[in-house]
């Protein structure tokens, strides 16, 4: 029991900054849903070994620290930002909180660290790819909302866990994995339309499997981002998402022509939302079990989890009758976000984040944001534009909703991970 928070002592100046730097590191590295909070966090690590004057500025792939009002710029560089497994997000939080309570000494805190960097994911990557085929049906009950499309899901699902498996372990193919899971999926979906297996049209059918790599809750959280002035991080990832749909898009359009398929048939129409309104929960469910699998959330953050994204889906369908759907949305993100933050309050308690992804992506409007896109490319350009439209509404009601969430709950947070913050 060292920590500088007992006994009044500075420590060595050397050593917290290489805490500091390793920490932004890590935090850099699982940075995918945005820095907000990040900066408070780093800050908060040194003030609690002695340095009141600790100062971290957090960008997309950049961190700067100063330890003493009078000192240069500690640099550090990260790469691109990743998704971090969901049960280490609390690994993390219970580290912070020993820190900030004064419990480790830099050193052990250092060790600490390290190991949790260089834990492997929980799961393998045989059960991530199961997920990914999971998370593919429980998102076609609401895509879809239909048998025909759970099922063509689940078949496409399975070669999308594969390109999102590799995605992690092959080096380079990370960077054309979205176009690869879009083209895998559309031709399967393109052939199996030309020879009449399916009725619903491929470009419906693929949305769900390609859902994994859909970046909507990034678009979402970068907004976020964006209104609560963090600019700079804000807009580089908000733009590398948009880019990431372009990609899908262009898989999707390389599908066509390897296939021979119309243009025409692409755009997302068909048999679709012929389940009843009560169906959205098991679905949810199923929803839930893949992302446990597939973003290595812990079984004790599953009931929390599922329970927590249950009761937002009652929301937004109740407001979303009353209210409209872009309306709907906000309500029940800034729903989400107040449930989130009130069971996080406490320094061991489940990560908000852990809460707020699942909710994020089902409210997310990256899937939009693909059926838009394919109209625009394609030339269906008044529905393209009508479309996108929807898509910025909602988008910022999901924004809007995380912000106004944030500041009903703010005497809830704890600082532990971004959205806590």
């Amino acid at each position: 029991m060292s920590g500088a928070s007992e006994t009044g002592q500075k420590a060595n100046p050397d050593d917290v900054r290489a805490l500091l730097r390793e920490l932004s590191q890590q935090l850099l590295a699982w940075s995918w849903e945005g820095v907000v909070g990040y900066e408070e966090m780093v800050e908060r690590v040194g003030r609690t070994y002695g340095y009141e004057d600790t100062t971290v500025a957090m960008e997309a792939q950049l961190a700067m620290i100063k330890l003493e009002a009078d000192e240069e710029m500690t640099f550090v560089k990260g790469g691109i930002p990743g998704f971090p497994p969901m049960a280490y997000t609390q690994t993390l939080k219970d580290l912070l909180a020993d820190i900030y309570s004064g419990k480790l000494s830099v050193a052990e805190a250092r060790s600490a660290l390290e190991t949790l960097h260089k834990k492997e994911p929980p799961y393998p990557p045989f059960l991530n790819w199961l997920g990914v085929v999971i998370v593919s049906i429980g998102f076609a009950v609401d895509v879809v909302g239909t048998w025909e499309g759970m099922l063509w899901a689940g078949i496409t699902g399975m070669a999308t866990g594969l390109a999102f498996v590799a995605a992690d372990r092959v080096a380079g193919f990370g960077k054309i994995a979205q176009l690869a899971a879009t083209m895998a999926s559309g031709i399967i979906v393109m052939l199996a339309y030309k020879y009449g297996w399916t009725a619903a049209a491929p470009g419906l059918l693929l949305i769900s499997s390609t859902f994994v790599f859909i970046p909507g809750d990034s678009i979402s959280t970068q907004a976020y981002e964006l209104s609560m002035g963090n600019w700079s991080a804000g807009v580089d990832r908000l733009f590398y998402s948009l880019i990431m749909l372009v990609l899908q898009v262009t898989g999707a359009f390389l599908a066509i022509a390897l296939t021979g398929t119309a243009v025409a048939e692409l755009f997302p129409t068909g048999p679709h939302d012929a389940f009843a309104w009560w169906a959205a929960y098991p679905g949810r469910f199923v929803f839930v079990i893949g992302i446990l699998l597939a973003f290595n959330m812990s079984l004790k953050q599953f009931v929390p989890a599922l329970v927590t994204l249950w009761i937002v889906t009652a929301v937004a369908q109740v407001s979303t009758m009353a209210y409209g759907g872009v309306a709907g949305t906000f309500i029940a993100m800034t729903v989400g976000t107040i449930l989130a933050l009130w069971q996080a309050r406490k320094p061991r308690s489940i990560p908000s984040f852990v809460l707020l992804v699942p909710i994020v992506f089902a409210l997310s409007p990256g899937s939009h944001g693909l059926r838009q896109l394919e109209t625009w490319l394609s030339g269906e350009k008044i529905t393209g534009v009508h479309d996108l439209t929807t898509l910025v509404s909602v988008l910022l009601a999901i924004a809007m909703g995380l912000v106004v969430g944030r500041a009903i709950a703010h005497k809830w947070r704890w600082i532990a991970n971004p959205v806590d913050a």
